[in-house]
């Protein structure tokens, strides 16, 4: 580890230190009891897809700010930074989630709830390192960069097959 210095905290954002702690707090969560009845329970691996997906995009969104602050790897995926994705991830995770409590209300354990607020804190984290950098709210603009925003419509069909022509049943081949 020659040249290596430890990681300094204090030079840590707010905005960055609450998306990891909500990261890791989300993470633990995920192993806590979420559902449960008669002795027995389910953890939020166990929850089926809603739960599972929004799990993964919450801790992925506090990874990509964890390999930025670590100095391991910078994303930028188009005109998005590393705090922007952590925002979308943060989000999309944290309504997952709320999907799940939505669709399944019966016998549930105080680990979903953990679940759901530390994925809140992901994308409050997130939103506020994302000020703290300086950068403004992904908007639809942004997304054009990825193709699609500015193509022009297909071309018209040829006009003799636009228009049917005399002939039995209504259609010809063209000559």
């Amino acid at each position: 580890y020659e040249g290596r210095r430890p990681m300094d905290f204090s030079k840590m954002s707010n905005g960055t230190k609450i998306t990891l702690i909500g990261g890791i707090v989300l993470f633990i969560s995920s192993f806590l009891p979420w559902y449960g009845a008669f002795g027995f329970s389910i953890n939020g691996w166990d929850s089926q897809f809603w739960a599972v997906f929004g799990i993964l995009l919450g801790v992925a969104g506090a990874v990509v700010l964890a390999l930025k602050v670590f100095g391991v790897f910078t994303a930028a995926v188009g005109p998005f930074k590393a705090e922007q994705i952590a925002l979308m991830l943060g989000a999309l995770g944290t309504i997952f989630l709320l999907l799940r409590l939505i669709t399944e209300t019966s016998n549930m354990k105080f680990g979903l709830f953990v679940g759901i607020l530390s994925a809140a804190a992901v994308t409050f984290g997130a939103y506020t390192a994302m000020g703290e950098a300086g950068l403004d709210m992904p908007d639809m603009d942004d997304f054009k960069s990825f193709g699609g925003g500015d193509c022009s419509p297909p071309p018209p069909p040829p006009s003799e097959f636009a228009k049917p022509t005399e002939g039995v049943r209504g259609l010809r081949a063209p000559q």
